[in-house]
């Protein structure tokens, strides 16, 4: 008898709890913060363990919703009205890194479809080549070599034998096969790696399995895709040269990656980017201050939150948007603006 009445009581809270939670919700939902949306793939794609693809009748559903209930902006706009205190709460900024060709084959006519603004960050020294992002080739590497183990960076890493599982990856889960767990356990070893060491990686790795030609939505845009968006909606920002992770390269490095993104980009669309991305969201004061000196108005980390008006330009967050329904994409933002909200009431 005792354990029903306790199993009452904890279901009479759990109850409570829940109906708390939708009213918290519900109150949210009339709350609106300004807000910088990072997008990096638009394709139906099941190993996604970043969660950075979302499918193109989402997006499609997402457009739709921003359009009709909130102020969409382009980035540098945006950033203007912030540093004048005037950046209305319902205003959105859409953005795009990594320059994947599904930007320009599907995001782009669905922008242009639904008149949503957006700016696409361009990794400007890998446009143009054949070669995929390192991480997307390292996935095919792993998943296709007919062994149980790869050696790089001076050692082996077991991988197990292949399973059928191992090409379903949902975003959010935990790795649950050994080839998912040693995809990650290479990632997380090559991520904070300067480009020319994970390069003598990669090329170790690709000794040991032939390479694999990439899908569509995993191949980088050609110059020509790249040129093809130009538009009034369409802007490019910077996402520095290599797509490598800034803190940890040497200073005169860290500046070139800065820096030379601005010529290269121009080279690109003819049009000098004003905005940068940080790769990977990493970023230090001194990479703060070579962006700021550089002549961008404002850089984007991936900081997953509602802009706040205290926020410097240089360090703008994001929300990075996932496989939803606008109605999804509404409550997520509610949700931010409630965070942000008890954040500066924390503050």
């Amino acid at each position: 008898m005792v354990f029903r009445d306790l199993k009452r009581v904890k279901s009479a809270v759990a109850r409570r709890a829940r109906t708390g939670l939708r009213k918290l919700r519900a109150r949210a939902w009339g709350r609106q913060r300004p807000v910088i949306l990072m997008y990096h793939r638009i394709a139906d794609e099941p190993f996604d363990p970043w969660g950075i693809a979302v499918a193109p009748d989402k997006f499609a559903d997402q457009l739709s919703w921003i359009r009709k209930h909130r102020t969409p902006l382009p980035l540098a706009e945006f950033a203007r009205l912030h540093r004048l205190g005037a950046l209305p709460d319902d205003a959105v900024a859409v953005t795009f890194d990594d320059g994947y060709a599904c930007t320009a084959e599907v995001a782009a006519p669905l922008l242009d479809r639904f008149g949503v603004p957006a700016t696409v960050f361009l990794p400007a020294g890998l446009i143009g080549r054949d070669q995929p992002f390192w991480w997307d080739e390292l996935k095919h590497i792993v998943m296709s070599h007919s062994g149980a183990e790869l050696r790089a960076l001076g050692k082996s890493w077991p991988i197990g034998e292949k399973q059928e599982k191992d090409a379903a990856w949902p975003s959010r889960l935990e790795q649950r096969t050994p080839r998912q767990t040693g995809f990650y356990a290479l990632w997380s070893r090559l991520q904070p790696l300067p480009g020319t060491a994970i390069e003598v990686a990669m090329a170790e790795l690709r000794s040991q399995q032939p390479v694999v030609a990439m899908s569509k939505p995993e191949r980088l845009m050609t110059v020509d895709e790249v040129r093809s968006m130009r538009s009034k909606a369409i802007d490019f920002g910077a996402h520095a040269m290599s797509h490598a992770s800034l803190p940890g390269l040497p200073a005169a490095e860290k500046a070139r990656e800065i820096r030379d993104s601005i010529d290269a980009c121009e080279k690109l669309v003819d049009a000098r980017p004003v905005t940068f991305a940080y790769p990977f969201g990493d970023f230090d004061a001194e990479c703060e201050a070579l962006v700021a000196e550089t002549g961008f108005v404002c850089a984007c980390t991936v900081e997953p939150r509602a802009v706040d008006a205290t926020d410097g330009v240089f360090a703008l967050p994001r929300l990075k948007v996932g496989n939803w329904a606008g109605r999804q994409l509404r409550q997520k933002l509610a949700e931010a603006a409630l965070e942000a909200k008890s954040a500066a009431v924390g503050a």
